[in-house]
């Protein structure tokens, strides 16, 4: 009975720990101003013909895919992000 307590008060403290870490951190990929992310893709050419396409049927303003390489060896992605005004 007194292990389980112990391992009841271990595992509310980690948590505890781990929110304060959590709400220190901040965000990964913050959006532009007035931004929005629309999509991640793998293939550049797709992504601007999406965002050009969007752009001239008036779903957004305007557009650009950013490129993002994750390590040396990591694999790299496009991130269409979108402004309307």
């Amino acid at each position: 009975m007194r292990g389980r307590r112990w391992a009841t008060l271990a595992a509310a403290v980690a948590l505890a720990l781990g929110g304060l870490i959590g709400i220190g951190a901040g965000p990964a990929a913050a959006d532009p101003p007035g931004g929005t992310l629309r999509g991640v893709y793998y293939d550049g050419q797709f992504c601007n013909s999406y965002g050009s396409e969007g752009a001239q049927t008036g779903l957004w303003s305007w557009y650009y895919c950013e490129y993002r390489q994750y390590g040396p060896t990591g694999p790299g992605y496009y991130f269409l992000w979108t402004f309307t005004y």
